[in-house]
């Protein structure tokens, strides 16, 4: 019996033990979370959204016409198919604004001024779908266009440029000028550096900037012609 005794003495002692080492913070004991291990948690990024995926029709680039322009920029018209209205364009990394005709036409204003060299051109309809014409479009200096031929202007900025415009370069010389009935100018007007000018009697002026082959603009005061800026754009040559 008292060796009974003494083992339950020893059994009780051993729990004792026990206990207090776990209040005294053994190596058993729990340890705290790390801070930054909540912090880490706070800190977990949002579950991703989902990606808006282009839709609509997927647009096609024919031609840009005109294709070589002056490093000021010009207007200029975009050929293709299955444009949107509200489509977009690019041309190198400007966004030029941009008028919707139809399906296959889109219009723009300026292109804006750039360096020389050769860019690319974007239209992006609404959808987000877009069509890419690599290399297309040329900025170069105002004298390396050829000027000659007839050009037919829209002049009279006063006036909605409702006023049709004549005037013909031959030989890199303005040699004509007519508002419904021609005009007396200079006998020699040159162009030079993609530029001309003149003034003659009673007031009569004109001056004109060459945009690409096929574009021009510039500002008139002459009988006819009215008094403001007009725009031109070469015709076509003559089919024979």
């Amino acid at each position: 019996m008292r060796q009974l005794s003494i083992t339950k003495a020893g059994i009780g002692l051993g729990m004792v033990m026990l206990g207090l080492a776990g209040c005294g913070g053994s190596p058993s004991a729990p340890s705290a979370q790390p801070a930054a291990s909540a912090a880490a948690a706070l800190a977990l990024p949002p579950a991703d959204k989902p990606v808006a995926q282009p839709s609509g029709l997927e647009p096609t680039i024919a031609a840009v016409s005109p294709h070589v322009v002056s490093t000021a920029g010009t207007w200029g018209t975009i050929t293709g198919a299955q444009f949107q209205p509200g489509a977009t364009v690019t041309i190198g990394s400007t966004a030029v604004s941009a008028t919707f005709q139809d399906s296959t036409t889109l219009r723009f204003a300026n292109s804006g001024a750039h360096g020389v060299g050769t860019v690319d051109v974007t239209v992006t309809n609404p959808g987000g779908r877009a069509a890419t014409l690599t290399r297309s479009y040329t900025y170069s200096p105002a004298d390396s266009f050829d000027a000659n031929g007839e050009w037919i202007a829209h002049a009279d900025s006063h006036n909605d440029y409702v006023t049709d415009m004549r005037f013909t370069i031959s030989n890199n010389m303005l040699i004509s000028l007519s508002c419904g009935t021609p005009v007396t100018m200079p006998t020699r007007v040159s162009v030079q550096n993609g530029r001309f000018s003149f003034a003659g009697a009673d007031g009569l002026t004109m001056s004109g900037t060459l945009a690409s082959t096929t574009t021009s603009y510039g500002e008139v005061n002459a009988p006819g012609c009215g008094d403001g800026r007009w725009w031109a754009d070469k015709a076509a040559p003559a089919q024979f």
